[in-house]
């Protein structure tokens, strides 16, 4: 996340902390009331730490809720560097040495499997998938075979999360929807994305490939991203279906 998104986390824990229901931002009682069975007494928000996919613990008395924060657009949900992510799968889902390698293929994008083909043989997406059909063809299928699994790790689980997210939130302070997090994956699963391999509504992609060399963004090569581009007006979507 950027520093405008941990901006709006604090924004939005500020506006809650030490508060009460009734002298909350009329779009924050919304969301208290999204969540909450009950809103009376001082509400308590606070920051999750680490790899948690929970940025927000909100407590109202005994009840507490756990919130994953979105806002903008173009929204990347998730980043890992691809050899944990293959021993993710090998745990989880008994992948083949032949999938883990076309995995590879696809995220370092330069023919070989580990990065170390010359800058002018990188590929991007696209191009990976017109010379390489069968390889994202496979690679599509067996995500297709664990898609929610794969969400839920993605959007609200994490890494080594100690903490999912029940709800996930997109906005500002001012004006946001809430939805359950459940719900959210489910509707994720069954809407496809554009891109050349998707997870549902997400797109599986390289995070970046630097198609043209250079030292900038190097250290970004060799890792998994999942981007969620039309979050903005999906979310919408799916808060009103019921």
């Amino acid at each position: 996340m950027n520093f405008s998104g941990f901006d709006n986390e604090d924004k939005i824990k500020e506006a809650l902390n030490g508060k009460t229901f009734d002298t909350l931002h009329c779009n924050l009682q919304k969301l208290i009331k999204d969540s909450f069975t009950n809103y009376t007494g001082v509400i308590k928000a606070v920051k999750q730490a680490g790899q948690n996919k929970s940025d927000l613990l909100i407590t109202i008395g005994d009840e507490s809720h756990t919130y994953s924060i979105k806002k903008g657009t173009g929204n990347s949900i998730h980043q890992e560097p691809i050899e944990p992510f293959l021993e993710f799968l090998a745990q989880n889902y008994g992948i083949d040495e032949e999938m883990k390698n076309n995995l590879r293929l696809f995220i370092w994008g330069d023919g070989t499997l580990d990065g170390s083909g010359d800058v002018s043989q990188r590929l991007s997406a696209p191009q990976f998938k017109k010379k390489y059909p069968q390889v994202i063809e496979s690679i599509q299928n067996f995500f297709n075979s664990i898609k929610e699994p794969l969400i839920k790790r993605f959007l609200i689980e994490g890494v080594e999360s100690h903490s999912s997210a029940e709800y996930v939130y997109y906005g500002t302070v001012e004006d946001g929807i809430c939805c359950k997090s459940d719900k959210i994956v489910e509707w994720i699963a069954t809407h496809p994305s554009s891109g050349a391999i998707s997870i549902g509504k997400l797109t599986f992609q390289a995070w970046n490939r630097n198609i043209n060399g250079g030292d900038k963004s190097e250290h970004k090569r060799g890792v998994i991203q999942l981007k969620w581009g039309s979050i903005k007006d999906d979310i919408k979507v799916i808060a009103n279906e019921k």
